[in-house]
Parts: structure tokens; sequence; C-alpha cells
């Protein structure tokens, strides 16, 4: 017992010297990491001030900035390209959503140039043999094309390649209306990349009419949208002839059970207006029954009623508001979208906030990147041509600022030591 008990003892006293040195430890570490922290937040400074002083404009290093190494990218890509052309279905969906993350969230460059080919036989063969949630995400995929391409791409012979393929899904009666809805407006936004034929506005706009006659909320959302992006780049007879056609059945649609077809019949109304009296300045005189419209329109944006979801009733007194400001003459405020610490967009008029929703509707969260480094996107909103990148800082440059922080940090210290001296003194 005695022979245990003087272990247990030793053992005790062991242990806490030991806890004593790793406490020491820590305080040490402690001040080592305060120190280390006030390094990083100079060394930061520093590199900030350099980056801005040598360099018109920062671009984020690695994927935020949609560059990554040459190598990786095309490895990822041959990757993707080989399995959305194997048989299996599953893996086909699987590649392909790959190739769509890649192609909106990347600026692909020389990357895609090298396998363009491929990548167009590959799209083609999921566009007329795949499975119907191919076909809707494959439609997807050629605007993506388009957008990454340019001018590199010829967009008539694109367009012409692959409309009937799509005319022929749109009257599939095997896709799902979702479906259908999806594909007719990915159609659309590719006419209005792509061609510049009359003609084929009016085909599509026939087809998003016969749409606008269904009772389906998700059809008619997308195709009264279509229909108001198709108008941006119709001739200016050609839109009076169309506005003619559709105001009806427009006017119509405010009283719809659907919030989200109410608020997009009553965007596409507040767009109509503001095209119509760029060409005609008493085009609300030739509107039917102009004062009704606006006092229904002026009951949509106080709407209370009980019966529908707050949310719904907050959101339609919102656009309905924005909307009615349009209509009754006060005129769009615009936006401003900002798109670098550097840059930002202005849109002014109701066709440019409808071209800046179709892209946002096509790239999601990447638009700010493909408005900053895309050619083509911003030659649609008119930015001119991309800003420089900064390159990156090589690890001899990176090694000789910290020697530089570090200095300067060492020669903080010891003056702020010495005001302490003199403040004990004093």
């Amino acid at each position: 017992m005695g022979k245990r008990g003087k272990v247990d003892g030793d053992d005790f006293v062991a242990s806490m010297k030991k806890n004593g040195k790793n406490n020491r430890n820590r305080r040490n570490n402690r001040a080592v990491d305060m120190e280390s922290s006030d390094f990083e937040d100079d060394m930061s400074s520093y590199v900030s001030n350099i980056s801005y002083q040598n360099y018109p404009e920062s671009v984020e290093e690695g994927s935020e900035s949609g560059y990554e190494e040459s190598d990786v990218l095309d490895h990822r890509f041959d990757s993707a390209l080989e399995g959305a052309a194997l048989r299996n279905s599953v893996v086909r969906e699987k590649n392909l959503k790959i190739i769509e993350e890649l192609l909106s969230s990347k600026i692909l460059g020389d990357v895609l140039f090298k396998r363009k080919m491929e990548l167009v036989e590959v799209l083609g063969k999921s566009l007329k043999n795949g499975k119907n949630k191919e076909k809707t995400s494959t439609c997807q995929l050629y605007i993506l094309y388009v957008l990454q391409g340019g001018e590199e791409v010829d967009l008539e012979e694109c367009y012409k390649d692959i409309k009937t393929s799509i005319l022929q899904l749109i009257t599939d009666k095997t896709l799902t209306t979702p479906q259908t809805a999806r594909i007719i407006l990915s159609f659309s936004i590719l006419c209005f990349l792509c061609s510049d034929n009359v003609h084929d506005h009016k085909e599509v706009l026939e087809i998003l009419y016969k749409k606008l006659l269904m009772d389906d909320g998700e059809m008619l959302t997308k195709a009264l949208f279509a229909v108001s992006l198709l108008l941006t780049i119709c001739t200016p007879t050609e839109r009076l002839n169309q506005i003619k056609l559709i105001l009806p059945i427009i006017t119509k649609l405010l009283s719809h059970a659907s919030v989200e077809v109410r608020i997009e019949a009553g965007e596409l109304l507040a767009h109509i207006f503001e095209l119509g009296r760029d060409i005609n300045e008493d085009f609300d005189n030739e509107v039917d029954d102009y004062d009704s419209l606006v006092k229904e329109l002026e009951i949509l944006s106080t709407d209370a009623a009980k019966y529908r979801a707050k949310k719904d009733r907050k959101q339609q007194r919102s656009s309905f508001r924005e909307i009615l400001d349009v209509i009754s003459g006060d005129g769009y405020d615009g936006e401003v979208i900002k798109i670098s610490p550097q840059e930002t967009l202005r849109i002014e008029s109701w066709s440019e906030r409808v071209q800046y929703h179709s892209m946002k509707h096509v790239l999601g969260p990447s638009i700010s990147l493909h408005l900053q480094q895309s050619v083509f996107v911003r030659e649609i909103f008119g930015l001119g041509p991309p800003p420089l990148r900064i390159e990156k800082l090589t690890k001899a440059e990176k090694h000789e600022i910290k020697k530089i922080n570090a200095a300067c940090h060492k020669a903080r210290q010891k003056s702020m030591s010495k005001q302490r001296d003199k403040r004990m003194i004093l």
C-alpha cells in the first residue's frame, strides 16, 4: 500500500509539473497567435494596397472568379463530355449537369473551343434521343453554349440546327407541362440571342400566344416572360401588331388565381405601355378602357383580401405599385446592379430589365462573373470589352511582402513597448 501510495504521489507531482508546462505553452501560443493575426492583418492590408496601386481591377483567385487551372478544367470537361456520350441515361444526365455547372460558373475560353464540335454533337444526340428530363436540360445547355461561344459560334446556323427538334418537343405529349414550359422559355431565349429574322420572332410568338390560353400557372408565367423578352428585339411596326394581338389576353390574366401569373401579366403590361409610348405618344388613347385598367391595377396594388396568403398580398402590392407607376405615366425608376467594386450596370428601361432577368434566369448567381468577363454577355448590355485581370503574385513576391511586414511589425512592437515604459516612469 505504501509503495503504491508513493508511486501515486510521484505520478501526481509529475502530472502537476506537466500541466504547468502545458499551461505556459498555451499562454505562449496565444501570444504568438495574437501576433500572427496582427501580422496577417498587416499582410492583407499591404497586399491590398499593392493590388490597387498597380492594376486597374482586382479579381478573386480560384473558382470564385470563374478561372481555374487549365489542366483541371480540361480534365473535368473531358470527363463530363465522355460521360454525356454514354448509353446509360442516368450517367448522361449526371454528366450533362456537370457540363451545365461548368458552362454557367466558369469562363471556359479555349477549354470549350477545343471541344466545340464534340459538345455540339453530344447536345444534338441528347436533344433527339434523350429522355424527357435530359431533353429539357439540353435546351438550357444550348443557351449556355451560345453565351460562352459568343461571336465564335455561328448563331443563325446554331438556331436553325436545333429549331426543328425543339418545335417537335413543344408538341410532344409525353412531356409534362412544366417540362414543356421550360423548353418554351429556353427556345425563346435562344431566339432572342441567335436570330434577327422577323419570321423567327413571329413563329415563336404565335406558339407563346397559344400557350397563354392554357390554365397552367407555370406555363402562363414562363410564356408571359418569353413574350416580354421577344418584344425587346421586334421592329417598331412588328411590336405594335403584336401588342394589339396580345393586349386583350393579358388584361384577362390580371384576375388569374395564381399571384405569379398576375404579377407577370402586370409586368408585361408595363413593358407594353413603355414600348407603345416610345413609338406613339398617344398610345394610352388607343388602349380600350384605359381608365378601367388603371383602376384594376390600383385595386391590385392595395389588395388586402384575407383569403390570399400574407406573403402573396405583400408581393402583389409591391409589384403592382411599380407597375402602376409605369402605366399611369410616371415611368420606370430604374435600378443599378453592382458588377464589381469598380463597375456597375445601370438598368434604365423595362426592356433592359427583362433582358437582365432572362440572363439571370440562365446564369443564376454566376451572372456577376459573366458580366465581368464574358464578351458576349457584356455586349448585350453595352458594357464594352472586359477589364484587364490582375496577375497573381509569385511566391518570391509573397515572401518579400512577408519579410517587409515582419520588419514593420517588429519596429511597431518596439515603439509601443518604449511608449509603455515612458508611461510607467511618469
